[in-house]
């Protein structure tokens, strides 16, 4: 049974939030501009994950052979095997070295029968640092910004009580990562799932040892293409439905959804054949490539279209 649930827009319409997403788009060319004069770039990077760490072409994502009936939808059956390129990436907007504190981010690339494909975008810590697109826009200028007036800017932008919860959350994410295939990484905001209604997705490690990290700028990628030297990389695919507004809501990135895990598909990176960094790294990935019964939902992922779109063109024109 699917529970009742809507999405909430800001202004108290699709068509004026939309106007409000144009503008962040705009101020987020600034923050990806901003990003490629640190780097002393002369073409811009993405506003976010800039460095891509791993890019393999040739994954698979297979479905349970026991998936619950609500969840099969459109190409996402029980028993589907699906070619899947995935990217894993630094989340900084500029290129850093892999032993530095940051967040890590997973992209899927899920080609589906026909030729269209499905994205799946996730990053390593359960919830967003912000709860809305204004408050991401407004980080993420103060972040481009001087160091040492970021505190004062954000106290201005957010108020204290969220500023303390905004730096809290992000000292808790931004670490040093032994490496990307103990990693799990979790989408952040919903997704429609067909009628099965909104879901959250993670994807977390299956039966990856601990090894030894390697050091230098590349450190991380060096150290996953020495795992898949020795066998397949795999993870777990899971979601967490909808089940009310206070416990799992859609509209409030920042925070953890109180619901259970069922697992629903493996992904399995081969071995080094499947590696392509550079092709991976020239792809755009987006939560909105994706079939209709799978929309991305809330503020943040509705605010996603406008400013990856914008960020793209950015990158992608140089």
């Amino acid at each position: 049974m699917t529970v009742e649930w809507r999405e909430d827009y800001v202004g108290g319409s699709a068509e004026a939030e939309e106007r409000a997403f144009r503008e962040y788009a705009r101020r987020m060319t600034e923050v990806q501009n901003a990003h490629a004069r640190t780097a002393g770039a002369r073409a811009a990077h993405r506003t976010l994950h800039a460095k891509t760490v791993v890019g393999v072409t040739g994954a698979e994502l297979v479905f349970a052979e026991d998936l619950p009936g609500e969840l099969n939808v459109g190409a996402f059956v029980a028993r589907a095997r699906l070619a899947t390129t995935v990217r894993l990436s630094n989340a900084s907007g500029v290129p850093r070295a892999d032993t530095e504190p940051d967040l890590r981010g997973a992209a899927l690339k899920v080609a589906l029968p026909g030729g269209d494909v499905h994205d799946l975008l996730m990053t390593s810590y359960p919830v967003s640092h912000v709860r809305d697109a204004q408050q991401f826009v407004a980080v993420a200028e103060i972040g481009a910004g001087p160091r040492a007036l970021a505190l004062p800017r954000m106290v201005a932008a957010v108020g204290v009580r969220e500023t303390l919860r905004i730096v809290g959350n992000l000292r808790r994410a931004t670490r040093r990562s032994e490496s990307l295939a103990l990693e799990s990484y979790w989408s952040r905001g919903a997704i429609l799932w067909g009628d099965a209604g909104p879901v959250r997705f993670r994807l977390s490690p299956v039966g990856a040892a601990h090894g030894v990290p390697a050091d230098g700028f590349d450190g991380l990628g060096v150290e996953f293409r020495a795992r898949l030297a020795r066998g397949p990389v795999r993870f777990g695919l899971s979601v967490q439905r909808f089940v009310s507004r206070e416990r799992t809501p859609i509209e409030d990135g920042a925070v953890e959804w109180d619901a259970p895990w069922t697992p629903v598909a493996t992904l399995t990176v081969p071995g080094p054949e499947a590696l392509d960094d550079e092709r991976v790294h020239g792809m755009a990935f987006s939560p909105w490539h994706c079939p209709a019964e799978f929309r991305p939902l809330g503020n943040l992922n509705r605010a996603r279209r406008a400013v990856y779109a914008a960020s793209a063109a950015g990158w992608q024109r140089q």
